[in-house]
């Protein structure tokens, strides 16, 4: 780690991001495969026992392009409550695995039915492809009858903003989004460097790797939150960045984009904390203040 983000991080945080990084593949170049196996050996490594009063099922849902497996998460059979998790990976890495804990830890905190799709990933697929998965499931999901809330971390949390502005004028539309430390803004590459464009855990260089291998497109992507999309009644919404992330940069504006419109927004910074700092939370206060705030915020919503 530069001496630059030495003195950013406490030592919890120094020694997850130390440990993180001994799963990176050397000499990744384009190889998904790769960088596939060195991300599914970190998540194995960081992942915590579920709940035993979690009840876990996997399913299969149709849509007519592809057939996609979902992982249902529920703690009893009085709640009233659903939640949607779309998991990170840059639409390359990821799936029911890899978040599963936090799935899981949602539940038994929350007491919401939690839904975790595996949705395409490229390269098998390209844009748009993973939006689509995305917003066929909200629908397959939704019950009219049951309050709703979606949630994404990184590329999951691109998928949930953009769930929640195309349905945030129809009938069924979600009690809140929680989204976390989302891709909002698109376009990433240029001549103008972001603040912590270099920093641990995910740098600017990756971004744009990740967005050449999904097929995103420099500008009108459906990804581009802040730039393609009105923000007119949109839900209520917990916006939350990691402090030392090249995506932190985005956020404020979508939180003023959101404002704007009279959005009912609250602002959660993950201080002193990088990209990815979920996979922290038994290992960092900080992390841990931050996911407790999560889950605060959807008790209150529910």
């Amino acid at each position: 780690m530069s001496p630059k983000y030495e003195k950013l991080f406490d030592e919890e945080i120094k020694e997850f991001i130390r440990i993180s990084e001994t799963f990176a593949q050397e000499d990744v170049g384009d190889s998904v495969e790769k960088l596939r196996q060195g991300y599914n050996e970190m998540v194995k490594h960081f992942r915590q026992v579920r709940p035993p009063n979690v009840q876990v099922e996997d399913k299969k849902v149709a849509f007519k392009e592809r057939s996609l497996i979902y992982r249902q998460y529920s703690k009893g059979s009085d709640n009233k409550s659903d939640l949607i998790y779309f998991h990170g990976g840059g639409f390359v890495v990821g799936g029911l695995e890899s978040h599963d804990d936090i799935c899981a830890e949602i539940c038994e905190s929350t007491g919401c039915n939690v839904f975790s799709l595996d949705y395409s990933l490229a390269p098998e697929v390209t844009y748009p492809e993973f939006f689509l998965d995305a917003i066929r499931f909200y629908y397959f999901i939704k019950n009219p009858e049951r309050r709703l809330i979606l949630v994404g971390d990184s590329a999951g949390g691109t998928l949930a903003g953009f769930v929640a502005n195309k349905v945030r004028n129809v009938s069924i539309r979600p009690e809140a989004q929680v989204l976390i430390y989302p891709d909002l803004a698109g376009e990433i590459s240029g001549a103008n460097k972001r603040k912590f464009y270099d920093a641990p855990l995910l740098t600017q260089d990756d971004i744009v790797f990740y967005h050449k291998r999904a097929g995103l497109p420099l500008k009108m992507g459906l990804h581009d939150l802040i730039r393609n999309f009105d923000n007119d009644n949109m839900p209520k919404t917990l916006l939350v960045s990691a402090e030392i992330d090249p995506l932190a940069d985005d956020c404020q504006f979508y939180v003023e984009s959101l404002k704007q419109y009279g959005c009912d927004i609250t602002y959660l910074e993950g201080l002193g904390l990088p990209h990815g700092f979920l996979r922290a939370r038994h290992l960092s206060k900080k992390a841990r203040m931050v996911f407790d705030e999560i889950i605060r915020f959807i008790n209150q919503t529910i």
